[in-house]
């Protein structure tokens, strides 16, 4: 069975290092633990690594003795890489504008229709957005059954 590719934005790599009884922390979990034993295939675009580690710099109840250990555990993982570059900068530009989000935010759609596989995301009102354009965007809580 081939391993299916998921594009996940930030939002879903802060919860790998939150604390129990967060919405959708399980779900953040299993799509982690499922690339890693090679049922899935998580893809990102570079600013991912920026955006997590920024999220949990500012994570008033996470000591920095955590925090550096859990950037560093991104880069264990063996994400795809999906480098910036003038296409796929073009392309997040046109979404952000045509769908008024941020640059950040469309790049991860961005990602998603160059690789032709779904978006999970926590923040599915802002992401939700990219299906306008057929983008698949699956919110975390519903990443199983929609997968």
């Amino acid at each position: 069975m081939a391993r299916a590719t998921l594009v996940l934005d930030a939002s879903v790599g802060v919860k790998w290092f939150s604390s129990t009884g967060e919405d959708n922390l399980s779900e953040a979990l299993a799509i982690r633990q499922a690339h890693i034993e090679g049922e899935a295939f998580i893809a990102v675009p570079d600013l991912f690594f920026d955006e997590v580690a920024n999220a949990l710099t500012y994570k008033k109840a996470m000591p920095l003795e955590e925090i550096e250990p859990a950037v560093a555990s991104l880069f264990d993982i063996s994400l795809r890489l999906v480098v910036l570059e003038a296409q796929l900068a073009q392309d997040s530009v046109r979404l952000a504008r045509r769908l008024g989000l941020t640059v950040y935010d469309a790049c991860y759609a961005a990602v998603a229709q160059k690789l032709n596989c779904p978006l999970i995301t926590a923040n599915p009102r802002r992401q939700g957005k990219a299906q306008q354009l057929g983008c698949k965007v699956i919110p975390l809580k519903d990443w199983k059954t929609a997968a």
